[in-house]
């Protein structure tokens, strides 16, 4: 079975910076750690990815058509299937003052959001400062090593990584996931009650699911809070033992003989 658009895949990746080797994301944890770039808030697990959805560079997801479980594959993505190429309409300067009245303290290499939107500071002096709204890696080659761990097929897998692509932080196996008909039922684990914006989750996850399945209608998130622990049935045997003794003790008690005393005179 190879990949093709629309598919479900579950990746591993190393993205690094051609000319200068740099790994700038990874979903490998030795990985991460080997080039110094491991961030412990960071879930390092194999990725999942729509094909043709756009959910990672478009290199990178034009390189998995094609390509089968298990397969591996590494190859150069170039700037305008990346990042972008530069653009030096991009770079702007301001007066320092302007920053200073927003509250922003500009420091060269500092990443600031300017206008509702981000850019790098490139030089700070002579009261104005220098700004580049460019990506960080626009203009670079990059270099991509890719592990196909899993094409996904069954649609309640597929669920499964579509919530957990929303709540990461809570192990996929905690959500209890059942389809009936058109309807989809996820019974949330105690854990995600509390999470901040569980709704904005929630709301992304029927978006996903009405999305990328036709047949669904409704999605139906259920959350059970225990107020007392719950009691635990007796086993039917010592039930049974009971039931027995408690026969034994309500019949009557004869002494030795099983004969009435009368019966026992007349055969004397």
């Amino acid at each position: 079975m190879t990949i093709k658009n629309g598919d479900f895949v579950l990746l591993d990746y190393v993205l690094k910076i051609k000319d200068t080797g740099e790994v700038f994301d990874t979903t490998l944890e030795e990985e991460a750690k080997s080039a110094n770039v491991y961030n412990p808030e960071n879930l390092y697990e194999p990725r999942l990815i729509v094909v043709g959805q756009g959910w990672t560079i478009k290199g990178l997801e034009e390189s998995l058509v094609g390509l089968e479980e298990g397969q591996e594959k590494t190859f150069e993505i170039p700037p305008e299937k990346a990042f972008g190429e530069r653009d030096p309409s991009k770079v702007r300067i301001v007066p320092a003052r302007e920053l200073t009245r927003q509250g922003i303290t500009p420091k060269p290499g500092g990443r600031i959001e300017v206008g509702g939107a981000i850019a790098t500071v490139r030089s700070v002096g002579s009261g104005r400062v220098t700004l580049d709204y460019n990506h960080p890696l626009s203009g670079r080659m990059i270099l991509a090593k890719v592990a196909v761990r899993k094409i996904l097929t069954d649609p309640l897998e597929k669920i499964r990584e579509l919530v957990h692509r929303r709540i990461r932080g809570i192990p996929r196996e905690k959500f209890i996931i059942s389809k009936i008909g058109s309807i989809v039922t996820i019974e949330m684990p105690e854990e995600s009650f509390t999470l901040e914006d569980i709704q904005f989750a929630k709301k992304g996850i029927a978006r996903d699911l009405g999305k990328h399945f036709e047949d669904i209608t409704s999605v139906q998130f259920i959350e059970t809070h225990k107020i007392r622990p719950v009691e635990k049935a007796k086993p039917e045997k010592a039930a049974s033992e009971k039931a027995t003794q408690a026969e034994a003790e309500t019949e009557p008690k004869t002494g030795g003989s099983a004969e009435p005393k009368a019966e026992a005179e007349q055969k004397s």
